[in-house]
């Protein structure tokens, strides 16, 4: 499976999970599916930093779209009204996060290939780390898509050499990000306590989970390209959504 094939599971699942969250919020399944989406972009992003030549211009590309896309993504996801109510530094939308974590790769490895020569190997990249801090604080300064959490995810899964490694950092990961559900499970059991999760709230772990099964199968191969098409659908399908629920149209 090619990194083409990924973001093609990526994009669909994406998408199903905001026609969910925008048009279908009554249909939990659909944002189930989509549960799939982000785990698969996070790892795709770090093999991105990890092969590319021009880390500072895929950067800068994150950037951009961050901004392109915060009007959009306001006026779906956020209830705003579009261009004269869009908010850039608050609730913001994943290519921040995507843009945060690629910042920490791209500092981590300039700090580090500057510090290896005077403090060693290991040392310099506990150090080139710290910086990794500032960038989860300004993710949660700007409410970003999975804020902290998801800057760390990526850069996890960039910092870690051994591909079996990252798996199983990937999976805990993705545990972690539902640990809300087992912790409602387990309160559920005591006296006075609140009801058990959903079954498709609890389905939502394996729907995480399936992200790493369908990443093991990566053949480390890029594919066909179509880089433009990964980057313009989201802020393009989500102004379709917008406009389409602005409309009130009845389903």
């Amino acid at each position: 499976m090619t990194a083409f094939h990924l973001k093609i599971i990526a994009l669909a699942t994406m998408i199903i999970d905001h026609v969910g969250a925008v048009l279908f919020p009554q249909y939990l399944v659909l944002r189930v599916i989509g549960r799939l989406a982000f785990p698969i972009y996070v790892y795709l992003l770090a093999e991105g930093f990890r092969h590319t030549k021009k880390p500072g211009r895929f950067l800068m590309r994150l950037g951009l779209f961050a901004l392109v896309s915060q009007p959009a993504f306001d006026w779906a996801i956020r209830g705003g009204r579009f261009l004269w109510d869009t908010d850039f530094f608050n609730n913001t939308n994943i290519f921040y996060t995507l843009f945060l974590g690629g910042a920490a790769i791209y500092v981590f490895d300039f700090a580090r290939g500057k510090l290896t020569d005077s403090m060693g190997k290991v040392a310099a990249n506990v150090a080139a780390a710290v910086p990794l801090v500032a960038f989860m604080w300004l993710a949660e300064v700007l409410s970003t898509d999975y804020g902290a959490y998801g800057v760390v995810f990526i850069f996890a899964m960039y910092a870690i050499n051994s591909r079996k490694f990252r798996l199983v950092v990937m999976a805990l990961a993705c545990l972690w990000q539902h640990r809300w559900i087992v912790e409602r499970t387990i309160a559920a059991l005591g006296e006075y306590a609140p009801p058990l999760p959903t079954t498709l709230h609890m389905m939502m772990i394996p729907a995480t989970l399936a992200a790493v099964v369908l990443v093991a199968f990566y053949n480390g191969k890029r594919g066909p390209g179509f880089k433009w098409l990964f980057y313009w659908s989201y802020p393009v399908h989500l102004m379709v959504l917008a406009i389409v629920d602005y409309f009130g149209v009845n389903w």
